[in-house]
């Protein structure tokens, strides 16, 4: 039994990869950014760190998304397998290429992050990170 936790454990990463949505996909010059599979972030013009699937030495201090253009940071719920999604407090900022927001200390465990982000044109988008706190 010991011997599938391993398994078990990388299959769930695959069987739920993370997602990104533009609220305006397949409109005008946003067209295309829909749904990215987690490999796909870079492709799509954005990073994340954590990145999706990570397993971290330690609980990250914060969540960080790079994009291609400005963006301004409105929400993020970090959320432990089988708990609560918890509200993570988002500073205002100007728009930047650059967002975070400080996480709370997260024990070991599975995480799921949702955020938001929206760009000065309105245009918004949503993503999902899973990783892993060792």
């Amino acid at each position: 039994m010991r011997s599938l936790l391993p398994l078990v454990v990388a299959s769930f990463f695959v069987a739920s990869p993370a997602f990104a949505q533009d609220a305006h996909a397949g409109h005008g010059a946003h067209a295309g950014h829909g749904q990215a599979a987690s490999g796909d972030h870079a492709a799509h013009g954005f990073l994340t760190s954590p990145t999706d699937g990570a397993m971290t030495d330690g609980s990250p201090d914060w969540f960080t998304a790079t994009f291609p253009h400005a963006m301004t940071l409105r929400t993020v719920t970090v959320q432990a397998e089988g708990g609560a999604a918890v509200s993570v407090p988002v500073a205002a900022a100007a728009a930047t290429t650059r967002v975070s927001a400080d996480l709370p200390t997260l024990r070991p465990g599975n995480y799921v992050l949702n955020w938001t982000a929206e760009g000065a044109d309105g245009h918004a988008m949503t993503g999902a990170v899973r990783f892993m706190v060792h």
